[in-house]
């Protein structure tokens, strides 16, 4: 597949101004059959010949009767196109006769070839055909222009929410239509509905069928107003203590009443956190070691974080005020605020590793240091004589010293008042791991437009 895609790049040669004019040229030099093509079909479609739109309307409405026969299209329009004016330029008929006889002579297609064949041929940039080219190309690109433009003004007000109530109207109406037409698209009648549909499409634009149409028109005009005098300043008419508008007006107004949607003028509100980290100094002129603040951070750093792992130092913002909200986003409270139930973050996220305190506990835990800290577990390594065990005989500390001692410890226990669970904090600073830290919590909401514009413009100083 991979070098499939690169002999199909390498058939192309990078942009380079030199060369860009030669696809141009070459093109225009060669695109005289499809404006050929075009004119041909607006002949067509626009009533010239009436015989070949006539002829055009039965084609079409055969293939809709009966679906299966455009398969044989290609090869019939292969024939009648190509092969049939081919052969005709090889075997051309004789010229006209000067005879004032009224009698036609026998054609006969027997015989040798009386002609080349013809071919198509690129024209000369000298030559006529060239520069009726880029007439029509040039033609037809203010065309297309015109055409995305109009297309452009038409769908995009409806379709880019610049009026939310229209796209949101237009975007539950498509919803139901797709949805109503998903179960019942199987009942419906495809063939005469495309039977119909091309029929009148080809048929709007016979000269007759326009002036009808404005006739028509005008007289309904001249009906709507005469009715219009006549009834005076009656708008609507009721049915059953129903109002039903009379006016275009009216009938806009009652479709805004019914697909009324209300907007919430609200801007979305999010929480964002942040983790304030502090780390274990050791210092010579104090007994105990102390915390000390580190920054703020994203992410809760804990022992088995990524970043912790792979020995990366943690990222964030020495003070509260560097804080920022996320892009698009702006404060809306004007302070952080602690969450203290540091219990439910750490077991939403699944932390392992770490310990907290629990306020409403008296067992002895720590008093002054209420903050919903969260602190590392203490990394404990075995002493000497239990590493000589393990690796002498690597038992997994599984030996008679080890047991003596387990069953020891044990039978102590069991006479000692019970000691909180692992969750809980020490009153030891020392018994905790080398960091902790604390969750704050933030309201943010969406930035409007109005907001955005006014930090975008710049500051003329």
């Amino acid at each position: 597949m991979t070098n499939n895609f690169r002999r199909f790049n390498a058939r192309y040669s990078k942009y380079c101004v030199p060369t860009f004019d030669k696809p141009p040229l070459l093109s225009l030099n060669r695109i005289g059959i499809v404006f050929r093509f075009q004119y041909n079909v607006i002949k067509l479609l626009s009533w010239r010949h009436r015989t070949q739109t006539w002829s055009l309307i039965c084609v079409y409405s055969f293939i809709c009767l009966d679906p299966y026969l455009l398969a044989v299209l290609p090869f019939v329009l292969v024939l009648l196109l190509i092969m049939i004016p081919a052969f005709l330029t090889r075997h051309p008929p004789p010229p006209p006769s000067t005879s004032t006889s009224s009698t036609t002579p026998y054609y006969s297609y027997e015989g040798p070839a009386l002609a080349p064949a013809k071919t198509i041929k690129p024209a000369a940039e000298t030559s006529k055909d060239f520069f009726h080219n880029m007439r029509n190309l040039q033609n037809s690109m203010a065309d297309f222009a015109a055409l995305h433009d109009a297309a452009v003004s038409l769908i995009a007000p409806a379709t880019n929410f610049s009026d939310e109530k229209l796209s949101s109207s237009l975007f539950i109406a498509c919803t139901g239509l797709a949805g109503a037409i998903f179960l019942v698209s199987h009942l419906l009648p495809w063939r005469l509905m495309l039977l119909f549909a091309g029929n009148a499409l080809i048929l709007s634009n016979h000269p007759n069928i326009k002036s009808l149409f404005e006739a028509v028109k005008g007289a309904t005009a001249s009906h709507s107003a005469s009715q219009n005098n006549a009834e005076g300043s009656k708008k609507s008419f009721d049915i059953d203590g129903y109002s039903i508008p009379l006016t275009i007006s009216g009938i806009i107004d009652l479709l805004d009443s019914i697909t009324a949607i209300s907007l919430s003028a609200e801007p979305e509100e999010r929480e964002v956190e942040i983790f304030e980290l502090q780390h274990k100094t050791y210092s010579l002129y104090s007994a105990s070691p102390e915390w000390e603040p580190f920054l703020f951070t994203s992410t809760p750093y804990d022992p088995l974080c990524p970043s912790r792992i792979s020995g990366d130092r943690p990222r964030g913002s020495r003070f509260f005020e560097d804080v920022r909200p996320p892009p698009g986003w702006v404060w809306k409270s004007k302070k952080w605020e602690l969450d203290l139930e540091c219990r439910e973050w750490v077991m939403e996220r699944m932390v392992t590793g770490v310990e907290f305190e629990i306020p409403d506990n008296n067992d002895g835990i720590i008093s002054e240091e209420i903050g919903g800290w969260v602190w590392d577990l203490p990394f404990n390594r075995p002493d000497d004589e239990h590493a000589v065990d393990i690796l002498a005989y690597t038992d997994s500390w599984e030996s008679p010293r080890r047991n003596a001692q387990m069953a020891a410890q044990t039978s102590k226990r069991s006479n000692q008042k019970d000691k909180p669970e692992w969750e809980e904090a020490t009153k030891q600073v020392d018994r905790a791991g080398d960091w902790r830290r604390r969750r704050w919590v933030r309201v943010v909401r969406r930035m409007t437009i109005d907001e955005k514009a006014v930090k975008a413009t710049p500051v003329s100083s």
